[in-house]
């Protein structure tokens, strides 16, 4: 990808924590939403009526600040911080129907990623792992069967995320899943992998020691293993038992849709 602006996505014009050092407090006295909606008003539609009984416009203009910019959160329409957003949606073998990065939040020099497989069927394992420092520098960590109908409920990963920073590998290893991830992570880190481990997703049948690769620039998410190996593997793989077999999360587990999908109920499953 080149670094033209592209035309279909609005430049990144505000940067907070743990996307860099400044935070909620710093973006407040650099202006906030109201200094936010005066640099993006060029894409928005200003005339439409406000709670207020007053235009959009006509609030913009008539917001009175009680601090003076400091460009360190709020930058303009001219000097963005990027134009290729916050989020990015990943393709390639390991994620056939997407999975979702966040670069904004990480280093650049994490943008393209390659390294081994370690890998873990919970996020509870995951977690001992890497507090027993079992985890080193290259490891690409997976966690899987934490989708939809895995986890069940496609469980927030923070606390690996959390780990890894708080042991100094937060630049040196990436983490994907099938699990998601919340706005304050910070690192390389894929999520919301589909199709998901517990409905025989490709993130299912990695080894350990398997090369991963992750791209940014290209958007691809890829197992650096031959097709024929993958299309062997995911012929050999067994379901496991659902985590629950009774009551609601046993339903739960048995009709979740993908991520891609917004994981909601399909009754046309049952």
């Amino acid at each position: 990808m080149s670094s033209t602006p592209c035309p279909a996505l609005p430049p990144q014009i505000a940067k907070m924590n743990p996307a860099c050092k400044y935070n909620v407090i710093d973006f407040y006295y650099d202006g906030g939403v109201p200094r936010l909606m005066e640099n993006l008003q060029t894409m928005l539609e200003t005339d439409a009526m406000t709670v207020t009984a007053h235009t959009l416009a006509e609030n913009i203009a008539s917001h009175k600040y009680r601090y003076p910019a400091t460009g360190l959160v709020n930058h303009t329409m001219d000097d963005p911080f990027g134009y290729t957003g916050g989020v990015a949606v990943l393709r390639g073998n390991l994620a056939p129907d997407t999975g979702i990065t966040k670069p904004g939040a990480f280093d650049k020099s994490l943008h393209h990623f390659e390294g081994e497989a370690i890998c873990f069927d919970s996020e509870e394992a995951a977690e001992e792992a890497i507090l027993a420092g079992k985890v080193r520098d290259g490891h690409v960590v997976v966690i899987r069967y934490e989708g939809p109908k895995g986890g069940p409920g496609m469980r927030e990963m923070y606390k690996a995320m959390k780990y890894l920073y708080g042991r100094g590998l937060s630049k040196t290893t990436a983490l994907i899943t099938d699990g998601r991830f919340s706005g304050t992570n910070n690192g390389c880190f894929v999520g919301h992998i589909s199709p998901e481990a517990a409905e025989g997703g490709p993130i299912a049948i990695i080894h350990d020691g398997d090369r991963i690769v992750i791209d940014i620039e290209s958007r691809r998410l890829d197992l650096m293993v031959p097709q024929e190996e993958i299309d062997a593997r995911l012929k050999a793989w067994k379901r496991p038992e659902p985590k629950f077999k009774k009551g609601w999360l046993g339903l739960y587990c048995k009709i979740a849709a993908s991520g891609s999908e917004g994981a909601v109920l399909k009754f046309d499953n049952l």
